[in-house]
């Protein structure tokens, strides 16, 4: 009697897991996406503006018999200069709690990643395999990111619209505060799906950016970012 008792509550955990079983690599690579973006952005994005211009410096520059800068004589620090100093730090304290949003341009089409990953990745997280589908029919997809929210200042507008030429893009002046653009690439996973490494682009202007390698792995059921490796700066 217990064993048909026990029957049911059997078919009801086979067809759970077979409803799991069922979701495909690239279902689940957008559902991973979606709950980690918003780490993701705020991990790769910056304010530019807060990195505009480094602090003014106190003091006169000291240089060798071969012109080479060697120090800074704080001693010999002016009153302007400390007073640029202080007003550097103002505009700096002001930027940091300014409410504004900085908007980013965001390529919404999730493209896999010019690099191979799969050794970095198997340096990385010992002892995992990376999840290499025998048949891949998907190379890219285009990722729905309007309804996410975000944990900071920042906000995302498709890179659709703004201008196609790149130059362009750096020498409109926008109605709005213009950060950058950023990018990603799509998610390798490792056989059990418990690990995960992407790559990711972020561009402040013609000749500033750095890109990103981001490990991420899941813990209590939940996907977070294990740690962030810096692939190329300009």
């Amino acid at each position: 009697m217990k064993k048909l008792l026990n029957l049911p509550l059997l078919a009801v955990i086979i067809l759970f897991s077979s409803c799991e079983k069922k979701i495909t690599d690239l279902e689940f690579e957008k559902k991973v996406m979606t709950e980690i973006f918003p780490d993701l952005i705020e991990s790769t994005c910056i304010d530019i503006r807060l990195f505009s211009e480094p602090p003014p410096i106190i003091g006169q520059i000291i240089y060798d018999s071969e012109g080479n800068h060697i120090g800074i004589d704080s001693i010999k620090g002016t009153d302007e200069q400390r007073q640029k100093l202080l007003d550097w730090k103002n505009l700096k304290i002001k930027l940091e709690r300014d409410t504004s949003k900085v908007i980013i341009g965001f390529d919404p089409i999730i493209r896999d990643s010019s690099k191979d990953l799969k050794e970095d990745f198997k340096n990385h997280f010992k002892n995992s395999k990376i999840f290499l589908p025998k048949q891949k029919k998907e190379t890219e997809y285009v990722f729905d990111f309007k309804n996410i929210k975000l944990n900071n200042k920042f906000r995302l507008k498709n890179i659709a619209l703004f201008p196609k030429n790149n130059k362009a893009i750096w020498r409109t002046k926008y109605n709005f505060i213009f950060g950058g653009v950023v990018s990603f690439s799509r998610i390798q996973f490792d056989k059990n799906r418990q690990f995960g490494v992407l790559d990711a682009a972020f561009t402040c202007g013609r000749l500033c950016g750095q890109g990103t390698r981001i490990y991420i792995k899941k813990v209590r059921n939940k996907w977070i970012i294990d740690d962030i490796e810096g692939t190329w700066v300009s």
